[in-house]
């Protein structure tokens, strides 16, 4: 086997490690309970690192086409690493905040550079036709590590509230390492130049010149988000509506396995129904999804966030693969990185107002509005990708 014929396995190990996010199970209440934040607050704060990946997420690709996704990896790990070690000592919202930039500069040099490197380096390998099956397995392994991190978080966190955030620092110790043993396709790479004229040109080939990469990358947005939201609720969800904190693991891990699972028959059931059948089937789960965590009066509305999980699973990898398809090689991780810039954008908007509605209203009513919101902006997206002819 060559030294780039294992860049997707390594790849999986990475993205495993990465989403072996110890503290993400407990952290709303982390929040609450130890720092005395309010739901206002916690979105700011998300907020804050929305405008950090916002400020950096499109330069991070775009640097990545150029200095090679092997170094800026390595980078991100070594600033994950800084990240994470700032969390396990801040003593207030300013520590935290300070920890969240780092951790959305270290992030966002990871966006888009690791999708790409899969691809060129399928494609070099001349097996670009399983990136579908790959990019599924890449997301398996990730869920699969956030999962089982969360089984163990809640023990962590009942022993010492900061030691999530003390081993999720040495985490990225071991993901540098990682990083550092993938090797770098023998790819065209632009050279550092003209830098804001092909900034330019790439904006221009997303938003003018290509409808149908533009329909792709805006329906991953919105499928995206309507999923993301729920992240940042179903913890107080969960404990408003009488559920122990120590059951907070065991929720997050199985969301976690149930995104793991389905992304592996993804691309089996694109297959089957073409990808405008599946993304009509995600926008249904959507519809259900918001439908039951609004209506539902009672524990059993947690069961209808899995839904939205499962949804999560299903949509990436086939409209992954569509999208990498139509990205031009020499700026792939640009190209994603825009548009990981938009929806940390959208979010940075959509958020703090989600968590004042919220604070102001309950969740239930705000969760209803929200999932009507997204639903309507999807089948929007899906006629505008059905209307450019996007392959099925």
């Amino acid at each position: 086997m060559s030294a780039l014929q294992r860049n997707p396995r390594l790849l999986c190990v990475f993205h495993a490690l990465q989403m072996s996010l110890f503290p993400m199970a407990i952290l709303t209440v982390f929040y609450r309970q130890d720092l005395g934040m309010s739901m206002t607050e916690i979105m700011l704060v998300q907020g804050g690192f929305g405008l950090a990946m916002a400020l950096f997420e499109f330069p991070s690709g775009y640097l990545a086409d150029r200095i090679g996704y092997r170094r800026t990896m390595v980078i991100a790990a070594v600033l994950n690493a800084i990240g994470w070690s700032v969390y396990a000592g801040a003593e207030g919202i300013g520590g935290v905040i300070v920890g969240e930039m780092i951790l959305g500069v270290g992030i966002s040099l990871i966006s888009g550079g690791d999708a790409a490197l899969l691809y060129e380096s399928l494609q070099e390998t001349e097996r670009e036709h399983e990136y579908g099956l790959w990019n599924g397995r890449v997301r398996f392994w990730g869920q699969l590590g956030e999962g089982s991190a969360a089984l163990i978080a809640g023990v962590m966190f009942a022993y010492w509230p900061r030691l999530p955030f003390v081993v999720q620092a040495l985490v990225w110790g071991g993901n540098f390492y990682v990083a550092w043993r993938l090797v770098e396709p023998d790819r065209h790479r632009p050279v550092l130049g003209e830098n804001w004229k092909q900034v330019k040109a790439v904006v221009h080939h997303a938003v003018r010149e290509s409808p149908k990469l533009r329909a792709v990358m805006l329906l991953t947005i919105v499928l995206g988000m309507s999923s993301f939201i729920p992240v940042w609720t179903i913890q107080l969800y969960a404990t408003d509506a009488g559920m122990d904190a120590a059951w907070l693991g065991v929720v997050w891990a199985l969301a976690n396995y149930s995104v793991a699972l389905s992304s592996l028959f993804a691309t089996r059931l694109s297959r089957r129904l073409g990808l405008n059948g599946v993304m009509l089937l995600c926008i249904a789960l959507v519809a259900i999804g918001y439908a039951g965590m609004g209506l539902v009066q009672s524990l059993w509305g947690v069961a209808f966030y899995f839904v939205l999980t499962i949804m999560r699973g299903l949509f990436s990898p086939p409209l992954g693969h569509e999208e990498q398809r139509l990205i031009p090689s020499s700026d792939r991780a640009g190209f994603l990185s825009l548009r990981s810039l938009v929806f940390r954008g959208s979010f940075l908007v959509i958020g703090p107002a989600i968590g004042l509605a919220i604070d102001a209203n309950g969740q239930r009513p705000v969760l209803l509005v929200v999932g009507a919101l997204l639903v309507a902006s999807a089948l929007a997206g899906l006629a505008n990708l059905r209307r450019v002819h996007a392959p099925t």
